[in-house]
């Protein structure tokens, strides 16, 4: 006999109830079956490699029926793909202003939002020609990168095929399985966080050479990548021991035991890559330990400051001391450059005070010096370059103003008064800004070619401008407004601010959210909680139907940054904080319309964050310990046809093993990104993600949260 859902259900429906849901899931099975049957062999093959993942019959079907773009591009891209606002379909009016140039870039213009494909061919080719090119780089059309989403593309690298990972770690023996890993990283993660020189790593680990590559540095850079690969099951969740992430951080931090004693140039490297690994799990706090072991190490090795015994890169006649002194300079401006973006979301000092004493070579004289990344993107016979030298470059430039501002902000030269106010005068506060204003004008009209608003089209250049314009937002937060100043002021915040959401608007019709990047939480959440703010005052309006088209477009965006964080949160448990974070603060209509139009669509693959039974994460222990437990884990695990243990992130039967809920994981949570802070002068300190966390998901330090609570959606 079924029991009963409640007083009410005698058990004649029960049974009517059971017996509807038995037929609804053999519908699903039967379903599957034949299109296990009727498709191709590679397309049965792709389903059935799902179905051994983990994933269940309902969202493989409907995955298949909708058209889940990873799976279409693994078998046959559909190059006119565009993916679709939620709730308003349409670009906000109020986005189209004279100032904004990216409703004119390429990115956008061949969209069905805009203008006709005949019409973006014209503009594109346009802006093809005008970019310059060097006579021995392919000459591709410039389609595939405008038309097809990024995730589409594979690196193609020669030194790819010639690396053996398995040398380097013990997690792992596959490597075919890692060499896919650290493509995907390559193309992904590297381009924006860049913490070494790729081109000496991959050769100093295919000839098993120390210089440039260390079993530490590959084990975080594995690590890394596992985060995001999307072919791995439940990997958001860091504490699963069945997890490749998992296995090797647990590697890699066993290893810094042993190493971070010793200054070495892939330990600094390795160090920075952890920092993210913990970032991403919420435990900045943490993780941040990481970076400043390894600008301890780097002053203590002359890093940034070069001794005048190494001579310059391009005076080099050996090639193994070419290599090191490349990788040493490459390495000094990576650490300065990560060291200032951490800071930048932390509201911290920065831990290098200036930019290293290494020269930028010109990218276009000198690309071997960044190294070049190639994509080869599905149908087409050429190559096209992703001009990592420049994106490098200017991410060398922006942000040694990035740590001056930070420096002249919160370093010890500046006073402040008990409440966090400025007691700079307020002529001297607009003229800082001025100042800096006038720099990061001058950097943003002197991007080349590849990366002005009209031609960026990867991930990692619609990153640049958007960090350009969430900069120029926050700017003037600072000073105090007055009648000879509010105009101008209040003109730059509100383009940036315009910008800043185009940008993101268009990172996600052209390459969509599902495929995780690690910075994209912090422009995501921005965007959010902006739009929560916009609504407010809006609602509060004396004039609020005036404001109701305005309204929805609002709403829309808002519903975008959650949508955003909700793909994310599949690769990075960050992204699931902040998520709930920002629905909590959402009233209950915003909330009623996430539920129904955004995560309505994916909640049956992401019902563990909302009651599926999890494991708990692991209490501190010592690296010896968690590895000897992976370990055990795996033996208990393996069967006797399994090869390598371990390498499904994840299994349908994980959750029912381990008994807790997400609830206590989100309790570990040791996080002081600030979240909502929206002017350098508030303090910091109360927007922080781990103080917001606890007040606002009403967190007790010990027992139990009730699911009534307001805003709580676990």
């Amino acid at each position: 006999m079924y029991d009963t859902s409640g007083s009410s259900e005698t058990h004649s429906q029960a049974l009517k109830r059971k017996f509807g849901e038995l037929e609804a899931r053999a519908a699903v099975y039967v379903e599957l079956y034949e299109l296990l049957r009727d498709r191709s062999d590679i397309e049965s093959a792709e389903i059935f490699k799902r179905i051994r993942g983990g994933g269940s019959p309902g969202s493989i079907l409907r995955r298949i029926k909708e058209g889940d773009l990873l799976l279409q591009l693994s078998l046959k891209p559909e190059t006119r793909y565009r993916y679709v606002f939620p709730y308003v379909k349409e670009m906000p009016r109020h986005l189209y202003r004279p100032d904004n140039p990216y409703v004119e870039s390429c990115i956008y213009e061949w969209s069905p939002l805009s203008y006709s494909g005949h019409e973006i061919s014209k503009s594109v080719r346009r802006s093809a020609d005008n970019s310059p090119r060097s006579s021995s780089s392919p000459e591709p059309g410039p389609q595939s990168i405008y038309l097809m989403p990024y995730h589409a593309a594979e690196v193609i690298d020669p030194l790819l095929n010639d690396i053996r990972p398995s040398k380097w770690t013990v997690v792992c023996n596959d490597d075919e399985l890692m060499r896919g890993l650290i493509a995907f990283w390559l193309r992904s993660e590297y381009q924006w966080i860049v913490t070494l020189q790729k081109d000496c790593f991959l050769q100093d680990m295919s000839a098993m050479r120390r210089g440039c590559c260390s079993s530490l540095l590959v084990n975080a850079v594995l690590a890394n990548a596992s985060m995001a690969y999307p072919s791995f099951h439940n990997r958001y969740q860091y504490w699963s021991p069945h997890n490749l992430a998992y296995q090797f951080m647990a590697e890699a931090k066993r290893l810094w035991e042993l190493e971070s004693d010793t200054p070495r140039l892939t330990t600094i490297q390795a160090a920075m890559l952890m920092n993210v690994n913990t970032n991403m799990n919420a435990m900045d706090e943490i993780g941040f330990n990481y970076t400043k072991r390894a600008v301890d190490m780097a002053h203590s090795i002359g890093l940034l400051t070069p001794s005048r015994d190494i001579p310059s890169f391009e005076g080099h006649e050996n090639a193994s001391q070419r290599r090191k002194a490349l990788s040493r300079n490459f390495t000094a401006w990576a650490l300065f450059n990560f060291q200032a973006l951490h800071v930048y979301v932390l509201f911290e000092p920065p831990l290098i005070n200036k930019p290293p004493d290494v020269p930028l070579p010109d990218p276009a004289t000198n690309p071997e010096w960044y190294g070049q990344i190639w994509l080869k993107y599905p149908g087409d016979t050429e190559l096209h370059t992703t001009h990592f030298p420049q994106l490098f470059q200017a991410q060398c430039q922006v942000r040694v103003i990035m740590n001056d501002m930070w420096s002249e902000r919160f370093g010890s030269s500046r006073q402040s008064s008990p409440e966090g106010s400025s007691t700079l005068h307020p002529a001297t506060q607009l003229e800082q800004a001025n100042q800096f204003y006038a720099r990061l004008k001058a950097w943003y009209d002197a991007l080349p070619a590849p990366l002005t608003p009209a031609s960026i089209v990867f991930p990692s250049q619609i990153l640049l401008h958007i960090n350009y314009q969430n900069i120029l937002a926050n700017l003037y937060e600072s000073v105090t407004i007055t009648a000879s100043n509010a105009n101008m002021i209040n003109a730059i915040k509100q383009s940036a601010s315009c910008n800043f959401e185009t940008l993101l608007r268009l990172y996600y019709l052209r390459h969509g959210y599902g495929c995780g990047d690690q910075f994209l939480v912090q422009p995501l959440n921005t965007l959010g909680f902006w739009s929560l703010a916009t609504l407010q005052s809006m609602l509060e309006s004396d004039e609020h139907d005036f404001y109701n088209d305005r309204v929805k477009a609002t709403q829309s965006t808002l519903l975008l940054a959650a949508k955003g964080l909700h793909e994310q949160s599949s690769s990075f448990y960050l992204d699931h904080v902040t998520l709930q974070l920002l629905r909590s603060r959402m009233r209950p209509v915003e909330r009623q319309l996430l539920d129904s139009e955004v995560l309505f669509y994916d909640r049956e693959c992401h019902a563990g964050y909302d009651d599926a039974v999890q494991e708990r994460p692991p209490q501190p222990s010592t690296h010896f310990e968690k590895k000897a437990k992976v370990e055990e884990a795996d033996k208990k695990n393996k069967s006797p046809n399994d090869s390598q243990p371990g390498l499904t992130a994840g299994g349908p039967g994980d959750e029912v093993d381990h008994q807790t809920t997400a609830k206590e994981a989100i309790r570990e949570v040791r996080s002081k990104w600030v979240v909502t802070v929206r002017s350098v002068d508030d303090d910091p300190e109360i927007h922080r993600l781990q103080k917001l966390v606890r007040d606002h998901l009403k967190l007790e330090p010990t027992g139990d949260c009730s699911d009534e609570d307001e805003g709580v959606d676990y």
